[in-house]
C-alpha cells in the first residue's frame, strides 16, 4: 500500500530535497506551502511555484496545495512573547499540515528540517514542536550537513531556484528561544484561539 505524506514546502534548499527523497522512496507526496505574505514577498511564492514545477518534472504524481497564514501571524505577533514566535509558528504549520493530511487520508507529515540550522530546529524546540500534533513527523535530512543537502539539491535541479533572491520572514525575533518546554509554549498558546484559526484555514491548488 502506497503511503501518503504531507511535506511542508518552503522556497529554501532543504524542503524540496526532503520531498524528493520521499517521492523517490515510493511515497505519495502531497506538498503544502504556507503563504506567509505580507511577511514575505511575492518572489518567495514564485520560487516555491518553480520548485513545485521542477519536482513534478521528476515525480509527476506529486500534488500541491497552499494555505494562507496572515491572520495567524498577526495574532501570534500581537498576543505572544516575541521570543516564542518561531516555535509557535512552526507548531501552527504542523497543525495546518495535519489538517490537510486528515482531509486527504495521509498518514504522516514531513519537513526539510535538519538539526540546529536555526533556532526552531534545536533538539529541545523540535521536541516541543512535535507535541502540537498527533501524526508522526518525519525529518529525512535531520542528520545531514548543509553541504550534503546542497549536493542533492544540485543533483535534482532545485538548488538554483532555491537560492534566487527573496525576502525571508520579517517576523523572526532578534532573540529567539533555543530551548523550550511544552508547558511554557502552551501558556503562550492560551493567548490565542488555536482551534478556530486552524479550522478557518482553506487549502487551494495554485
Amino acid at each position: 500500500m502506497v503511503q501518503k505524506v504531507v511535506v511542508l514546502l518552503s522556497g529554501g534548499i532543504d524542503s524540496p530535497v526532503a520531498a524528493h527523497l520521499f517521492a523517490e522512496a515510493g511515497a505519495k507526496v502531497i506538498l503544502l506551502n504556507i503563504d506567509h505574505r505580507p511577511f514575505t514577498d511575492d518572489k518567495t511564492i514564485k520560487n516555491v511555484d518553480k520548485l513545485v514545477d521542477r519536482l513534478k518534472e521528476i515525480h509527476p504524481d506529486i500534488v500541491f496545495y497552499r494555505t494562507k497564514f496572515e491572520d495567524i501571524h498577526k495574532l501570534i505577533t500581537k498576543n505572544t512573547e516575541s521570543s516564542f514566535r518561531c516555535i509557535l509558528c512552526r507548531r501552527m504549520m504542523y497543525r495546518a499540515a495535519e489538517k490537510l493530511a486528515e482531509n486527504l487520508e495521509a498518514s504522516s507529515i514531513a519537513t526539510g528540517e535538519s538539526l540546529g540550522q536555526v533556532a526552531s530546529q534545536t533538539l529541545s524546540n523540535l521536541a516541543t514542536e512535535d507535541e502540537a500534533v498527533d501524526l508522526p513527523i518525519h525529518r529525512p535530512l535531520i542528520g545531514l550537513d548543509k553541504n550534503e543537502i546542497i549536493d542533492i539539491a544540485k543533483e535534482i535541479g532545485t538548488f538554483d531556484i532555491s537560492i534566487k533572491p527573496a525576502v525571508c520572514c520579517l517576523l523572526t525575533p532578534s532573540g529567539p528561544r533555543i530551548k523550550s518546554s511544552n508547558d511554557e509554549v502552551l501558556r503562550e498558546e492560551k493567548k490565542i484561539q488555536i482551534n478556530p484559526l486552524i479550522e478557518s484555514l482553506e487549502y487551494f491548488k495554485p
